[in-house]
């Protein structure tokens, strides 16, 4: 009778009660099955570690089966195996019960995660009879090579949500024992367990312990955890549980061949990209390339941070959807990431990414949304339903597999991913299983959208998640109507050190690419430059850069007249004063957006506008739309008329960039031509204006081209060069006002502190934070984040939604669901207000009474009041 290992001793998976177990030596390698798997499916993950390494690719892969096996590694421990106490004394070798144990409080406290990872260093170093003295650091001459192993087993330990460096693991011995037997038993058992992994997968491919394995890639943490993942996903069909023994190779080879390619296929990572079918297939029927958009057939095949600078409507998305299509193709990538400024422009990728889906990928592709309200968006609900009772539907429609669709962490491992920045930003950050979000945005093309619209804290994090996505071995477009030489030279660094200078006096529309040891620039030939077109812009002085009565005059007048008019204000109480303003005296219909309403009537609201004054518009009647900032990115939005308050020159041109967005065989009389209408300070005061942009020099040196704009014209597309670069050059312009000035070297201080502060946070050695909502927006943040307020009805029963829903009726799937609903965002500045004002204020938000009067929803404290409305929104009145 043959003697079976210890290893076979211990449990891996185990049901509550322990009646039924999985032996852990199979858990292990179930994992390391589906990782086998996944490492044949996928060129870029192969690519990913066999890039910098001089080692053949089986020999890679060998390295990389065994330390996956190793994941469990602190499972091998007394500590463990008693809690599921069951399942110890069916299997350990030493349950007696006369035996001084770990108490309850050990078993509790013990990680075996990182305890493994110190097991495992401790284990190493005794193997190979290394001194410990300075365990921090070992001799790069000792033939351990630990330092070739320790970036290993720290990813693969790690895959519990936080990868730590083993220096700062406090040791695992069990000093409570009287008794160490169990200590040394675990550790034979331990050692054997590395030496029989060894003998599995390294010696077939001439490798021993004695070799040090190459620099693994950065998606390693990543990769183990989520084959962990769906390694553990146990049941009656999938890696059920096994308790009686069995050679490993035999019990490998079926998983292998069985349950970790159906698991595989079931979660719908793996995509299947169609060959590339060149940029006309993704365009309207009936429609012509534009000429930027064919120059994506000459970037290069390879990784590489492209720049994609061209004016708005001239198809930069699908320019970089064709060469992200070219990519997939190719085998360089598996996925598309596309990251945008907001939630309502990820909603609107939303619905166009879904169109072209089909054509990039077959069988079915999984389309993700990620942002914080992702779960109320009603198309991405009913792509979750089609995921979940997908059984004998057709081939060629889009899903969210059901496996995916399950946690907000597998957001970014189907075939394309729309989200907000933020979500990309988190990867770089101390939030638990951020190595997750890194793997899937470092096996997909990242594409950001509108990347000027980011401040100094956000550009921070945007160059961590560039360096990172280079070494990964993974590529990235950025897209922006344009970007400051100074801004572009920043972002290129990050991929590579000492690539071309980029200057002002570049060509325009263009799209520039940095790889590893080469870069370049594409323009386009003067003949296929694209049409200039003519914006007058209206200067006009007012009080506080506000309209006044002649300015809503002329509006009301428009919109009589048919015209599609826009106010866009840079606060949201200057917009619903503006609004409530045009009420009293318009008869056309008067329109308010921004971000201030409880969420379920911001979705509303955003669709209509879209509605009214998207492509599919009713143009026969005019209108008038009063907005804040939220309309000026990615909402694709035409109106025949914008005013607008001064802002920073770059945004302003965004908000032009709403004016005849379209084409139209018919304006309004008067409206022929694009008309933007910017409202000026009467002296050098810019107000709140300054506080929202606090680069004032932007603003005055954008104001100052305004008033000397020759015959108030501004050509378009040459003025994304000619306007942008001098308002952006750090030096200071001739006759710039001093207090211009010395405003500026303040703002350039906040800057420095503002990026110095991402810098902190990325290399942050601190506790993760949990992967939630409200962590989300405040590390990715500079500055004091929101408040959140959840306006009630008082009532007899208890407290009531502004709909009628009684609060403590809704069990607490509806109740979370319903206050995510009916909550609003305001600025931090409220908190004093709001502090007296609400009766609660707790993990949730602040809670605001308020009474219903007159159709409004009203609270009142002292003298500041409370109003909200569904179509004005939460306002307060001092």
């Amino acid at each position: 009778m043959s003697i079976q290992p210890a290893y076979y001793r211990y449990w891996g998976k185990a049901d509550r009660e322990g009646a039924s177990y999985h032996l852990l030596p199979y858990h292990c390698l179930d994992v390391a099955a589906v990782i086998a798997t996944w490492w044949d499916a996928s060129a870029t993950i192969r690519r990913s570690f066999c890039q910098y390494s001089a080692v053949t690719e089986t020999q890679i892969r060998a390295w990389l089966l065994m330390f996956t096996a190793l994941h469990d590694y602190g499972k091998y421990d007394i500590r463990f195996q008693l809690k599921v106490k069951p399942a110890w004394k069916a299997l350990y070798p030493l349950s007696d019960e006369s035996r001084r144990l770990p108490s309850e409080y050990e078993c509790r406290e013990y990680m075996h995660g990182e305890n493994g990872l110190s097991w495992f260093k401790q284990d190493f170093f005794r193997c190979f009879g290394c001194s410990q003295s300075n365990s921090m650091f070992v001799d790069e001459d000792d033939p351990a090579h630990w330092l070739q192993w320790k970036p290993w087993i720290e990813a693969t330990t790690g895959h519990h949500g936080h990868v730590k460096d083993v220096s700062y693991i406090r040791e695992t011995a069990l000093s409570s024992l009287s008794d160490q037997g169990p200590a040394e038993l675990d550790r034979t058992v331990r050692i054997s367990w590395l030496e029989t992994l060894c003998q599995f997968f390294l010696q077939p491919v001439g490798l021993s312990l004695n070799d040090s394995p190459p620099p693994p890639s950065p998606l390693l943490a990543g990769l183990c955890s989520v084959a962990d993942w769906l390694a553990s996903r146990c049941d009656e069909v999938n890696f059920t549980f096994q308790n009686q023994k069995e050679p490993l190779s035999s019990y490998f080879e079926r998983k292998l061949s069985d349950d970790a390619p159906r698991i595989f296929s079931f979660s719908g990572i793996n995509g299947s990209p169609k060959d590339y079918g060149g940029i006309q297939q993704l365009l309207p029927v009936c429609t012509s390339p534009h000429p930027l958009q064919t120059m994506v057939n000459d970037l290069p095949l390879h990784s590489a941070l492209t720049i994609i600078e061209a004016p708005t409507g001239s198809g930069k998305t699908e320019a970089a959807l064709a060469y992200a299509w070219r990519l997939l193709a190719a085998d360089l990538v598996d996925s598309i990431i596309f990251a945008l400024p907001t939630q309502a422009t990820a909603n609107a990728m939303l619905g166009r990414l879904e169109t072209v889906a089909t054509k990039l990928f077959n069988n079915s592709p999984n389309l993700l949304l990620a942002h914080g309200s992702a779960r109320f968006n009603d198309k991405f609900a009913g792509l979750k339903r089609k995921g979940i009772y997908a059984d004998g539907e057709p081939d060629g429609w889009v899903q969210c597999g059901q496996w995916l669709a399950e946690s907000r962490k597998r957001v970014f491992l189907g075939q394309i991913g729309i989200c907000t920045i933020d979500q990309v930003l988190i990867s770089v950050l101390p939030v638990k299983h951020r190595f997750v979000r890194s793997f899937g945005i470092g096996r997909s093309i990242l594409i950001v959208d509108e990347v000027h619209a980011y401040d100094a804290y956000m550009y921070g994090l945007l160059e961590e998640v560039l360096r990172q996505q280079h070494a990964a071995g993974a590529s990235v477009i950025l897209m922006s109507a344009t970007l400051p030489a100074n801004q572009k030279r920043q972002l290129c660094a990050t991929w590579q050190t000492g690539s071309r200078n980029m200057t002002g006096q570049a060509p325009y529309p263009l799209i520039t690419w940095v790889g590893e040891n080469e870069s370049g620039q594409l323009s386009l030939t003067q003949q296929d430059q694209p049409k200039s077109q003519e914006v007058k812009a209206e200067c006009l002085r007012t009080d506080k850069m506000e309209p006044d009565d002649s300015i809503l005059q002329r509006a009301v007048m428009a919109a009589d007249e048919g015209a599609q008019v826009a106010i866009i204000c840079n606060l949201v109480a200057t917009a619903q004063g503006v609004a409530r303003r045009l009420k009293n005296f318009s008869s056309a219909p008067v329109d308010l957006f921004h971000a201030r309403y409880r969420f379920k009537d911001r979705q509303t609201k955003e669709n209509n506008i879209i509605q009214q004054f998207g492509p599919k518009g009713n143009r026969d009647q005019g209108r008038i739309l009063v907005a804040t900032q939220v309309v000026e990115q990615s909402l694709d939005l035409d109106f025949d008329w914008i005013v607008t308050q001064l802002c920073p020159v770059d945004l302003l041109f965004q908000r032009m960039g709403r004016l005849h967005r379209h084409e139209h065989s018919k304006r309004p009389p008067n409206f022929e031509k694009p008309v933007c209408t910017v409202l000026l300070p009467r002296d050098s005061d810019y107000g709140l204006t300054g506080k929202v942009y606090s680069n004032t020099r932007v603003l005055w040196r954008t104001e100052q081209l305004l008033i000397n704009t020759t015959d108030e014209k501004v050509m378009f597309p040459s003025a994304y060069r000619n306007w942008i670069e001098p308002v952006y050059q750090e030096t200071a312009w001739e006759k710039e006002p001093n207090e211009i000035t010395k405003a500026y070297e303040q703002f350039a201080n906040d800057l420095f502190v503002s990026r110095s502060k991402a810098r902190v946070m990325i290399h942050s050695a601190a506790n993760p934070f949990g992967d939630t909502d409200e962590v989300v927006a405040a590390v990715t943040r500079d500055g004091e984040m929101n408040l959140t307020v959840i306006p009630y009805l008082e009532s007899p029963d208890g407290k009531r939604l502004l709909d009628g829903e009684l609060i403590d009726d809704l069990d607490d799937y509806r109740q979370a669901e319903e206050l995510a609903l009916n909550s609003v965002s305001v600025p931090h500045g409220w908190r004093g207000w709001l502090k007296n004002a609400c009766r609660e204020v707790d993990d949730k938000g602040c809670w605001l009474a308020m009474t219903e009067k007159g159709g409004n929803f009203v609270s009142e404290w002292n003298n500041i009041v409370f109003r909200y409305h569904r179509d004005t929104g939460l306002e307060m009145e001092r």
